[in-house]
Protein backbone atom coordinates (compact mmCIF):
# COMPACT_ATOMS: atom_id res chain seq x y z
CA UNK A 1 0.00 0.00 0.00
CA UNK A 2 3.14 2.22 0.64
CA UNK A 3 4.50 1.73 -2.28
CA UNK A 4 1.22 2.48 -4.36
CA UNK A 5 1.21 6.03 -2.00
CA UNK A 6 4.58 7.07 -2.97
CA UNK A 7 4.01 6.13 -6.30
CA UNK A 8 1.15 8.52 -6.49
CA UNK A 9 2.99 11.66 -4.31
CA UNK A 10 5.90 10.91 -6.78
CA UNK A 11 3.18 11.53 -9.80
CA UNK A 12 1.84 14.50 -8.27
CA UNK A 13 5.85 15.97 -7.93
CA UNK A 14 6.70 15.35 -11.39
CA UNK A 15 3.15 16.61 -13.13
CA UNK A 16 2.42 19.92 -11.16
CA UNK A 17 0.35 21.24 -13.39
CA UNK A 18 -2.35 18.61 -13.26
CA UNK A 19 -2.28 17.02 -9.81
CA UNK A 20 -3.42 19.92 -6.76
CA UNK A 21 -0.15 20.99 -4.96
CA UNK A 22 -2.95 21.48 -1.90
CA UNK A 23 -2.99 17.91 -0.55
CA UNK A 24 -0.97 15.66 0.97
CA UNK A 25 -0.72 11.96 0.23
CA UNK A 26 0.38 10.43 3.62
CA UNK A 27 1.57 6.25 4.15
CA UNK A 28 0.08 3.54 6.07
CA UNK A 29 1.98 4.73 8.80
CA UNK A 30 0.07 7.59 10.22
CA UNK A 31 -3.16 5.11 10.13
CA UNK A 32 -1.18 2.90 12.45
CA UNK A 33 -0.49 6.14 14.71
CA UNK A 34 -4.23 7.31 14.69
CA UNK A 35 -5.47 3.75 15.56
CA UNK A 36 -3.41 3.54 18.63
CA UNK A 37 -4.65 6.87 19.53
CA UNK A 38 -7.60 4.81 19.41
CA UNK A 39 -6.17 1.81 21.53
CA UNK A 40 -5.68 5.03 24.19
CA UNK A 41 -8.95 6.88 23.69
CA UNK A 42 -11.90 4.12 23.45
CA UNK A 43 -12.99 1.21 24.92
CA UNK A 44 -14.29 -2.19 23.08
CA UNK A 45 -17.95 -0.46 23.47
CA UNK A 46 -16.70 3.11 21.55
CA UNK A 47 -17.27 5.04 24.84
CA UNK A 48 -14.40 7.51 24.95
CA UNK A 49 -11.92 7.07 28.13
CA UNK A 50 -8.91 8.79 27.96
CA UNK A 51 -8.68 12.18 29.32
CA UNK A 52 -7.11 14.86 27.24
CA UNK A 53 -4.56 15.89 26.61
CA UNK A 54 -3.03 13.29 24.77
CA UNK A 55 0.61 13.13 23.72
CA UNK A 56 1.02 12.69 20.10
CA UNK A 57 4.46 12.26 20.56
CA UNK A 58 7.47 13.05 17.58
CA UNK A 59 5.83 10.98 14.68
CA UNK A 60 2.87 13.17 14.50
CA UNK A 61 4.77 16.17 14.95
CA UNK A 62 6.62 15.10 12.03
CA UNK A 63 3.96 14.65 9.66
CA UNK A 64 2.75 18.04 10.95
CA UNK A 65 5.71 19.38 9.72
CA UNK A 66 6.30 17.67 6.34
CA UNK A 67 8.68 15.71 7.85
CA UNK A 68 6.83 12.71 7.24
CA UNK A 69 6.65 10.60 4.89
CA UNK A 70 10.01 11.00 4.14
CA UNK A 71 10.13 10.89 -0.07
CA UNK A 72 7.74 14.20 -0.46
CA UNK A 73 6.51 14.86 2.52
CA UNK A 74 4.42 18.20 2.95
CA UNK A 75 3.71 20.65 5.65
CA UNK A 76 -0.29 20.85 6.70
CA UNK A 77 -0.06 24.17 6.96
CA UNK A 78 0.44 24.20 2.88
CA UNK A 79 -2.37 21.93 2.64
CA UNK A 80 -6.31 21.70 1.77
CA UNK A 81 -6.78 17.95 1.77
CA UNK A 82 -4.90 15.01 3.55
CA UNK A 83 -5.39 11.74 1.81
CA UNK A 84 -4.23 8.50 3.85
CA UNK A 85 -5.07 5.01 3.66
CA UNK A 86 -6.31 3.27 6.87
CA UNK A 87 -6.77 -0.84 7.54
CA UNK A 88 -9.53 -1.29 9.35
CA UNK A 89 -9.33 -4.31 11.64
CA UNK A 90 -6.01 -5.23 9.92
CA UNK A 91 -8.14 -6.36 7.21
CA UNK A 92 -9.60 -3.93 5.20
CA UNK A 93 -8.58 -0.67 3.59
CA UNK A 94 -10.67 2.48 3.39
CA UNK A 95 -9.15 5.43 1.85
CA UNK A 96 -9.81 8.70 4.48
CA UNK A 97 -9.46 12.23 2.77
CA UNK A 98 -9.98 15.44 5.29
CA UNK A 99 -10.80 18.14 4.19
CA UNK A 100 -9.19 20.91 5.75
CA UNK A 101 -11.16 23.96 4.40
CA UNK A 102 -14.87 22.09 5.43
CA UNK A 103 -13.64 20.04 7.89
CA UNK A 104 -15.01 16.79 6.72
CA UNK A 105 -13.38 13.58 6.91
CA UNK A 106 -14.34 11.59 3.81
CA UNK A 107 -13.87 7.39 3.63
CA UNK A 108 -13.58 6.37 0.00
CA UNK A 109 -14.69 2.53 -0.07
CA UNK A 110 -14.51 -0.17 -3.05
CA UNK A 111 -16.72 -2.48 -1.21
CA UNK A 112 -19.23 -1.44 1.62
CA UNK A 113 -19.89 -5.08 1.84
CA UNK A 114 -17.01 -5.88 4.26
CA UNK A 115 -17.62 -3.59 7.41
CA UNK A 116 -21.15 -1.50 8.24
CA UNK A 117 -20.89 1.75 9.39
CA UNK A 118 -21.34 1.40 13.48
CA UNK A 119 -17.84 -0.84 13.37
CA UNK A 120 -16.44 2.24 10.79
CA UNK A 121 -17.74 4.92 13.31
CA UNK A 122 -16.05 3.23 16.03
CA UNK A 123 -12.68 3.27 13.80
CA UNK A 124 -13.46 7.05 13.24
CA UNK A 125 -14.71 8.75 16.42
CA UNK A 126 -11.14 8.99 17.31
CA UNK A 127 -9.65 10.68 14.67
CA UNK A 128 -12.84 13.07 14.79
CA UNK A 129 -11.82 14.55 17.62
CA UNK A 130 -7.56 13.86 17.45
CA UNK A 131 -6.82 15.58 14.82
CA UNK A 132 -8.53 18.97 14.83
CA UNK A 133 -6.77 18.71 18.47
CA UNK A 134 -3.16 17.77 16.95
CA UNK A 135 -3.53 20.54 14.19
CA UNK A 136 -4.42 23.07 16.79
CA UNK A 137 -1.87 22.08 19.01
CA UNK A 138 0.69 22.07 16.58
CA UNK A 139 -0.24 23.89 14.14
CA UNK A 140 -1.05 27.17 16.19
CA UNK A 141 -0.11 29.47 12.61
CA UNK A 142 -2.73 27.46 10.69
CA UNK A 143 -4.48 30.65 9.30
CA UNK A 144 -7.96 31.53 8.67
CA UNK A 145 -8.74 27.94 8.48
CA UNK A 146 -11.48 28.07 11.25
CA UNK A 147 -10.50 24.32 13.32
CA UNK A 148 -13.75 22.70 14.65
CA UNK A 149 -14.70 19.17 15.57
CA UNK A 150 -15.00 17.19 12.64
CA UNK A 151 -18.20 15.74 10.50
CA UNK A 152 -17.70 12.27 8.75
CA UNK A 153 -19.33 11.25 5.47
CA UNK A 154 -18.63 7.63 3.73
CA UNK A 155 -18.36 7.96 -0.16
CA UNK A 156 -20.48 4.68 -1.52
CA UNK A 157 -18.97 2.22 -4.12
CA UNK A 158 -21.43 3.51 -6.55
CA UNK A 159 -20.35 7.25 -6.30
CA UNK A 160 -16.77 6.27 -7.57
CA UNK A 161 -15.94 7.80 -10.63
CA UNK A 162 -13.94 4.89 -12.06
CA UNK A 163 -17.16 2.97 -11.72
CA UNK A 164 -19.52 5.00 -13.46
CA UNK A 165 -21.33 3.47 -16.49
CA UNK A 166 -20.32 4.95 -19.64
CA UNK A 167 -22.76 7.94 -21.17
Amino acid sequence: MDNAMLLIRVRNAKYPDIFSDKHAILDTEFGVLLRNFRAKTLDPSGQIVQVRPIDYGAAIKEYISGLRPKVLGKKWKECDHLLWPYAVDDKFWVLFHLDLVDWKLIILDNNQCFIDDAKLHYHILPCMNIIPEMIQKHLPDFGKKKIKSLDYWRKPFVDLPQLQQPR
